[in-house]
């Protein structure tokens, strides 16, 4: 499977970029994955992302094959993460996986056991940038 387009804002990116930079030679597989995915995403201003995509802070439904149920999320910095239900930190394989996708998008993104999961977005319930909030 062709890895699906990906858009993310130059906030985000700025900000991940520098938590990533922050954890001073103890990058992961999902983190290396992670840097790879900003590496090729379209870069936006804030204010240009589409309403339909995955950002940071977002709170999504997603399905997870073969799961044909949609389960709720909310993509989160690793220091807002408190391991409330719902929450996905963006440096855990299905909060990289997702992040920058929009609505209908599937993509396959290798887990830390070797396993392959498949992951589409159904809907995007929330976006900051949608809502003006870019804090």
């Amino acid at each position: 499977m062709a890895k699906p387009n990906i858009i993310i804002s130059a906030q985000d990116l700025h900000r991940l970029e520098t938590m990533l930079e922050h954890q001073q030679g103890k990058l992961t597989e999902t983190m290396k994955h992670l840097e790879d995915e900003l590496a090729r995403a379209e870069v936006v201003e804030p204010d240009q992302v589409p309403a339909n995509v995955v950002s940071m802070n977002a709170k999504v439904l997603i399905t997870i094959a073969p799961s044909m149920e949609a389960t709720e999320i909310t993509l989160v910095y690793p220091h807002d993460f408190r391991g409330e239900k719902g929450q996905v930190n963006v440096i855990a394989p299905i909060g990289a996986a997702i992040l920058g996708l929009a609505e209908g998008q599937e993509i396959e993104w290798p887990q830390p056991d070797g396993h392959v999961m498949r992951v589409k977005i159904e809907k995007v319930l929330y976006q900051p940038e949608r809502a003006g909030d870019y804090n």
